[in-house]
């Protein structure tokens, strides 16, 4: 799959309810280092996430639905045009808590569906057609339901600097 495949048609999935635990930041990600950086923000988040579940490893151990999964949320609040701010989220899929430590927070999203399609690191402009093309389109029978993005990282993900690194992209969507 790559970025000019105008034809590309991510899999939409079933209404799904995701709970995630993890670790949140709010501002702007980038301020430190560029996007796709372990320097910037959201590569900070990640190592304090990391830290914290090296930690706290009985309970991670207890509570994670899919062990060879991560997950890492871009939500845009509704002042985001005007501040450029944005919250990320990274953590574990989760389906039930009983104790989480006071460094974790635990997110609900809204059953939904999703658009999925997953990409190399060399394609993550992919992203910008799907918003721009596929679901700015007037002919797409999908609009976005919520303001954020999943990127959702497996086994098949080497790193930032690997280019055959794959992540998985989740986005919310709902019939037009």
């Amino acid at each position: 799959m790559g970025t000019q495949n105008k034809d590309f048609i991510p899999i939409i999935t079933e209404p799904i309810q995701l709970r995630l635990l993890g670790c949140e930041f709010y501002g702007n990600p980038f301020q430190s280092a560029g996007e796709w950086s372990s320097e910037n923000e959201i590569g900070i988040l990640w190592q304090r996430f990391l830290r914290y579940a090296n930690k706290y490893k009985f309970i991670f151990e207890k509570l994670n639905q899919h062990p060879n999964y991560s997950y890492e949320i871009h939500f845009e609040p509704d002042n985001f045009s005007q501040t450029k701010k944005f919250y990320v989220f990274v953590g574990i899929l989760i389906d039930y808590f009983d104790e989480i430590p006071l460094e974790f927070m635990i997110k609900q999203f809204p059953s939904t569906q999703y658009a999925e399609f997953t990409t190399k690191m060399t394609e993550n402009t992919i992203a910008e057609y799907i918003f721009q093309d596929w679901l700015g389109s007037d002919k797409s029978e999908y609009t976005q339901a919520y303001p954020y993005v999943i990127q959702r990282y497996g086994i098949k993900f080497k790193g930032l600097d690997n280019p055959d690194s794959e992540i998985d992209w989740l986005i919310p969507v709902r019939k037009r």
